[in-house]
């Protein structure tokens, strides 16, 4: 029996909806044998990758490695079911490392120390799945790329700096700024432990020389997973020679459990004290997990959801927050990994939640014994990719303002906290953005003997002195009104001048302030026996000459709307003006306009 069409739709409305929340669920629709294969080996391949990754990162971050690894088995698996990507790859990531650790720092001796970072992952969750509930997935499209490549050289360069002393044996200082630990690399320079200096410079040219004697895929992946071995190597040495009594510090008993669960630190005092470090994890998330999910899916061909990416980075940063682990966001290194080792699906991500888990438990007993000066060998390695060089050149060639803004940030982020080097970088972009907007362009056209219309040079006399045509381009917006009624007031009181035709073709974003700004500039015309025409007006422009009454204070035989050919209305606008300079006795202009002949045009005095 055929079901009522009404019922048939809602049940329908239902399923889609009830996918969107689930989007899992359509994967698991089509999902075979081929695809399991598939994502299992590509989820095997990023887990051999990732532990040793997520270990380094907590470290970075400040806190015990099996935070790290608690946070990468729950965040890459929650991330994956419920957001859009196929796949992205969420867990420990760098920047997001530098700062909890910037953050979490002056609080480390405080009882619920850890309750505090948990907080600071839900905290940033609850902003980032806002931040998707409301579809503001285009968010990061509003932080200037200058701001996160400064950010991330600065944030660079303090986490090698912010290692030095483990990879010499040396004593962490007590801040996390530039000037605060190479203060305490100073101070303790004396005490450097040669055998950690072996220990961790060894780390680095072992990890150097698998990555580049191993057989790789055709994407250019190696295939031994060189950061793993490296640091049981280190593992085994330390086992093999005793040093653990000759000095050297391990990283300690790494429990093989499921990540247990967690309680945040829920209570004002402290939720005060970490939103706004939560505010700036969430922007520097955005930023990374949309870039990241676009980048890879642009080359996947497939379309990312900014909004559903964002629910799922925000659960996903729940979810961590009460099993025990650190805040999470997506990770390119990984996300490209997942995609060249031949992931096929969101599952992928899912199984190598799962088979980390099983790593740690077979390794376990000889993770305990990893030294910090080899996690700190392959901290090193894995900061050289958090700056794309190229990029760095590239802002500073394109505008002084790129520039200005990345070389800012990356001061700030070296001398203030993190969180407060984010907000400075984005303050600094959208002042110099508001100073620019707030400047359109006025271009003086000439009308030439080919009926053209050509941008005047200084030094360039008008032929026809009484009227001056402007070319305006960018938006007219209330920021931009006074510099624009002062502009065009300038050109207005040259001596001689009769007529001022404004080209509005490429103006926009005419908003009240500005358009009384040219109700006072017309009636000043008016009253100096002058005349206001305005050409290329489009549409949008018209409705709002329309709504507002300039059409009625300008005259509407002086406004000319926009044509399909190019500059046609711009020529009507200058018929009218040569009109109103011949009714003034001011000169007779003999003008003969060929529309569509540009080239048989004519103006003579």
């Amino acid at each position: 029996m055929k079901k009522p069409a009404t019922k048939a739709s809602s049940e329908f409305f239902s399923l889609n909806l009830f996918k969107s929340w689930l989007p899992f669920l359509e994967t698991v629709q089509t999902y075979n044998g081929t695809k399991f294969r598939l994502d299992l080996l590509a989820g095997l391949t990023v887990a051999l990758v990732a532990l040793p990754q997520a270990m380094a990162y907590a470290f970075i971050a400040g806190v015990e490695p099996q935070y790290g690894i608690y946070a990468l088995i729950v965040g890459s698996i929650v991330a994956a079911l419920f957001g859009s990507s196929r796949h992205l790859h969420t867990g420990p990531v760098n920047a997001s490392s530098i700062v909890i650790a910037a953050t979490m720092t002056p609080y480390i001796h405080q009882e619920n120390y850890m309750a505090m970072v948990f907080l600071l992952a839900l905290l940033a969750g609850v902003f980032q799945l806002g931040a998707g509930l409301f579809k503001l997935g285009n968010l990061a499209q509003f932080i200037s790329s200058s701001v996160l490549i400064g950010f991330m050289a600065g944030a660079a360069l303090l986490i090698i700096i912010n290692q030095v002393p483990n990879l010499l044996g040396l004593p962490q200082s007590s801040g996390l700024t530039f000037l605060n630990n190479i203060s305490g690399i100073g101070e303790n320079i004396a005490r450097v432990d040669t055998a950690a200096i072996f220990i961790g410079v060894g780390t680095v040219l072992l990890v150097l020389t698998i990555n580049r004697l191993s057989p790789k895929s055709p994407a250019g992946i190696p295939y031994i997973p060189s950061y793993l071995l490296a640091l049981l190597a280190a593992a085994g040495l330390v086992v093999l020679f005793g040093l653990i009594d000759k000095g050297i510090v391990v990283v300690g008993n790494i429990p093989a459990q499921l990540p247990p669960l967690s309680a945040p630190a829920l209570d004002l005092t402290t939720i005060n004290l970490l939103a706004a470090s939560a505010l700036a994890l969430t922007v520097i998330s955005i930023s990374e997990t949309i870039a990241s999910a676009k980048s890879i899916g642009s080359l996947a061909g497939d379309k990312i959801d900014a909004n559903q990416e964002l629910v799922g980075q925000g659960l996903a940063k729940i979810a961590v927050a009460f099993f025990s682990g650190m805040p999470v966001s997506g990770s390119f290194t990984r996300t490209a990994l997942n995609f060249r080792a031949g992931a096929q699906t969101r599952f992928a991500a899912v199984f190598s939640g799962i088979l980390i888990f099983i790593i740690v438990i077979i390794f376990s007993p000889i993770a305990r014994y990893i030294p910090v000066a080899a996690l700190a060998g392959v901290i090193m390695v894995l900061v050289t990719n958090m700056v794309n060089w190229d990029h760095v050149v590239i802002t500073l060639k394109t505008t002084k303002s790129d520039a200005v803004v990345m070389l800012a940030t990356f001061t700030a982020t070296l001398l203030f906290s993190l969180d407060t080097a984010i907000y400075i970088g984005v303050g600094l972009s959208l002042v110099l953005f508001l100073r620019k907007a707030g400047h359109p362009r006025l271009i003086e056209l000439e009308y030439d003997q080919t009926n053209g219309f050509q941008e005047m040079k200084p030094a360039d006399k008008r032929r026809i002195p009484e009227i001056s045509i402007v070319h305006i381009e960018g938006d007219i917006f209330f920021g931009a009104a006074e510099f624009f009624e002062n502009e065009i007031g300038r050109i207005a009181s040259r001596p001689g001048l009769k007529v001022l035709i404004l080209r509005v073709k490429s103006a926009s974003c005419l908003d009240a302030t500005s358009i009384m700004g040219l109700m006072r500039f017309a009636e000043n015309m008016k009253k100096t026996d002058k005349l206001l025409v305005v050409s290329g007006v489009t549409g949008e422009v018209e409705r709002v000459f329309r709504r507002s009454g300039l059409d009625k204070v300008v005259g509407k035989e002086n406004i000319f709307f926009s044509d399909v050919a190019v500059l046609k209305s711009t020529k009507k606008a200058l018929h009218r003006a040569l009109e109103y300079v011949n009714s003034k006795g001011e000169g007779e202009y003999r003008v003969s306009l060929f529309y569509d002949r540009p080239d048989k045009a004519k103006v003579n005095k």
